[in-house]
């Protein structure tokens, strides 16, 4: 049985047609360029702050605070980019609570919060200038194989005046996967491919959903 575990607005989950439904990667969430202290090069340490090169990107910098378990990506020049609190479960470094992205300038560009890596609850997207840009929701969706996050709930999207540019809904829509694996052999012991099947969670638009024009109008009606 799937169990969600949705913050704020219950939405009602079904399938529908492709065109209404959308890839995550639409929906930004905050990198967290720390692998492991075996993997990230150490710069320094001071006290209870250490200093490693960022995963991927090298020209940034992790700040990591061991005792408060609090991260901090910093570019060169030590501006923060990314900021948050996270658990470490096994020899995983894993995203928890709050976690906030800035602009170069230090105004925040977008925040939200994580549950073990996933984006969960009401997340938050803003122009530079401070004002709104968007406002969602992730569920995070417990179907037996393993938990997944999606955008499912109210969404809204601002233009850079303030006024609404887009008022609607999503929900969860599930999708199958197959992915190819690498396993072992039990026999001789070599790597073999193998085809596994997996669920995975894409947004879809539902119910009605409203378009404005930048002086407030509305220029589209829909009823999904």
């Amino acid at each position: 049985m799937t169990r969600l575990l949705l913050l704020l607005l219950p939405v009602t989950f079904c399938l529908s047609s492709t065109s209404r439904v959308l890839a995550q990667a639409t929906f930004p969430t905050i990198a967290f360029e720390f692998t492991s202290e075996e993997d990230n090069r150490l710069i320094k340490e001071n006290d209870s702050l250490k200093y490693y090169a960022a995963t991927g990107d090298t020209g940034n910098i992790v700040c990591i605070d061991e005792d408060a378990s609090y991260y901090k990506l910093l570019t060169k020049d030590h501006k923060i980019i990314a900021e948050g609190s996270f658990i470490l479960e096994g020899e995983k470094y894993l995203q928890v609570g709050k976690w906030t992205e800035h602009f170069p300038g230090g105004k925040v560009k977008e925040t939200g919060y994580y549950e073990k890596s996933k984006p969960i609850g009401t997340w938050q997207e803003f122009y530079n200038t401070g004002k709104m840009k968007a406002v969602y929701n992730y569920a995070i969706i417990d179907d037996g194989g393993g938990r997944n996050s999606c955008i499912s709930g109210s969404y809204q999207e601002f233009y850079p005046n303030g006024k609404i540019k887009v008022n609607g809904f999503y929900s969860a829509a599930a999708q199958i996967v197959t992915d190819t694996v690498t396993v072992e052999d039990p026999v001789t012991e070599k790597k073999i491919y193998k085809l596994q099947k997996h669920s995975t969670y894409l947004p879809e638009k539902i119910g009605h959903w409203e378009h404005y024009d930048e002086s407030g109008e509305i220029e589209k009606k829909e009823d999904l």
